[in-house]
């Protein structure tokens, strides 16, 4: 065997470093975790990706963290803990608008899937269908003060000429808590997201629907709001388009197995490993409540209206642009939704 001389062994030992350098850079980059602000299923097609393997085809090993809002969800992005989040678009703008740099590359889920339920014991003692005046007095949970859920309540409220005095609104962290508070009749009602709702009313609470944005009631700024986006720090993504551009596809794609109705079984099936404790009939009512409003493309449109009901609750002072917090540089991605 021929020796080598110092010169060759430290030339060669370099170029040997240097490939195990860059193959673990390119692990690294490819190994990312991903928040949801709520484990709900606005974030379906985040979990898809995942359970489906989506992820994998893409090369990439992704770890999803559930959080209980926005406010947990947030801090953890803009501190590094996770590096994209699947979330309130109404939270990105408040943030934003605070000065943090964070930019959506793509619509997640489209209008707000949620719901205003309320104790049958509440109803039944009012001994007809309830209105909004009817809520006067009454207990109502959200999950944080200046949420989706809390300022859903507030606008649905000023809607119908009423006020927060008119009501107690209770925040409780963590829906479970909500079933619980409710069973209890500590609340006499919540405004709970997907599969939320559903359990409520088809489970052992046999909660009454008062308001269900996924059947187009309540106002119009609900419907096709964008009002779950993919978000992340704006000098993340730009110093990692190849991992966001992988991430933003996968997605996609588990939105169009998704929206395909011939799917929905499959899609329960998958959903099952992210919501084991849902019992299956329920899970899959709840899915099939909400096959058409998983698309990936953000609007003007979906922006303002989360512009709008910011300012109108007192949560925003001025409108955030739609330039300063969409990438629309992943737009011919969300193209991919629509073809066959």
């Amino acid at each position: 065997m021929t020796g080598f001389s110092k010169t060759q062994f430290f030339r060669r030992s370099s170029v040997l470093l240097g490939a195990l350098l860059f193959a673990a850079g390119v692990g690294a980059q490819n190994k990312l975790t991903i928040g949801s602000s709520v484990h709900s299923l606005f974030s379906l097609p985040l979990y898809i990706a995942d359970s489906k393997g989506l992820f994998k085809e893409q090369g990439l090993t992704v770890e999803i963290v559930n959080f209980q809002g926005g406010a947990t969800a947030t801090p953890a992005l803009l501190g590094g803990s996770t590096e994209l989040q699947s979330a309130g678009t109404e939270n990105m703008l408040k943030v934003v608008q605070q000065g943090q740099p964070i930019v959506s590359v793509m619509s997640v889920q489209s209008t707000l899937n949620g719901a205003l339920m309320l104790r049958k014991e509440f109803v039944a003692k009012l001994g007809k269908k309830p209105t909004m005046a009817d809520l006067k007095g009454a207990r109502i949970g959200t999950l944080a003060r200046g949420g989706m859920s809390d300022m859903a309540v507030r606008y649905l409220l000023a809607e119908n000429g009423l006020t927060e005095r008119d009501v107690t609104l209770v925040p409780i962290l963590g829906y479970d808590k909500h079933g619980a508070a409710l069973a209890a009749g500590e609340i006499d009602g919540s405004y709970g997201v997907e599969p939320v709702q559903t359990f409520w009313s088809e489970g052992n609470l046999k909660a009454f629907s008062m308001v269900d944005m996924l059947k187009g009631e309540g106002p119009a700024v609900f419907q096709d709001m964008n009002w779950i986006t993919l978000q992340g720090k704006k000098d993340w993504i730009d110093k990692n388009r190849p991992v966001v551009t992988k991430v933003v596809r996968a997605m996609v794609q588990a939105q169009k197995f998704i929206a395909n109705p011939a799917n929905l079984e499959q899609v329960t099936d998958l959903a099952m490993k992210t919501f084991p404790n849902v019992p299956r009939p329920i899970l899959r009512m709840s899915i099939k409540n909400q096959l058409h409003t998983y698309a990936p493309t953000i609007t003007e449109a979906g922006i303002k209206k989360n512009n709008d009901l910011l300012i109108m609750t007192g949560n925003l002072k001025t409108p955030v642009p739609f330039s300063q917090v969409v990438d629309m540089s992943y737009a011919p991605l969300w193209e991919e939704y629509k073809t066959k």
